[in-house]
């Protein structure tokens, strides 16, 4: 899938940020299977100004899923300098699962496989700064020195998955799952 070429004038550029915006809190209240009308009704506008930015609904959740994967690269890479990387990394753990909670786009998208080659460079981003903050946790000796950011992902996906499946609605229970995974990874554990 080719990625839509992005607007250059400012009217366009504040459309595609309307929709956006739209399509997060659509999609975080009804999941991916809401439809373009509804994004568009919620944005203020017509359909056709949804597909000029986003050729395809995919197109649309993957623009979300992007947004998403930034969030939590930018979380990751705030909490780089932490003196403590292991509450660091915690910490940003636990705030993934609240998110995942109250927004399941960025998840079902992925469990999808929506847009991957589109997913592909924001994914590795993401997981390259959540590496990073792990190799801090390892070095200062919280956390065990043979987990990988790929035994992570398999981890807190496989709790995730199940949890959106369960129809968990309690973010108290997604940090409990948060919690048990940091269990796993705890040098010493």
């Amino acid at each position: 899938m080719v990625a839509p070429t992005l607007p250059t004038r400012a009217d366009a550029i504040r459309n595609r940020e309307r929709v956006v915006a739209a399509a997060t809190a659509v999609f975080a209240e009804r999941g991916v299977e809401a439809s373009v009308p509804e994004v568009a009704a919620r944005a203020g506008v017509g359909k056709a100004t949804v597909y000029r930015s986003f050729p395809t609904k995919e197109h649309l959740i993957a623009a979300v899923a992007i947004e998403r994967l930034a969030d939590l690269e930018r979380g990751a890479r705030a909490r780089l300098e932490a003196p403590d990387a292991w509450a660091a990394f915690a910490e940003l753990l636990d705030e993934a699962a609240e998110k995942q909670c109250r927004d399941r786009t960025l998840l079902e998208a992925l469990a999808a496989g929506v847009a991957s080659d589109l997913l592909a460079d924001a994914r590795a981003s993401m997981w390259l700064a959540v590496g990073r903050l792990m190799e801090r946790a390892k070095a200062q000796g919280r956390m065990r020195a043979d987990v990988t950011p790929a035994e992570l992902r398999v981890l807190w996906a496989g709790a995730a998955r199940v949890l959106a499946a369960d129809g968990v609605d309690d973010p108290a229970e997604w940090r409990r799952y948060a919690a048990l995974v940091l269990s796993a990874l705890r040098a010493g554990g």
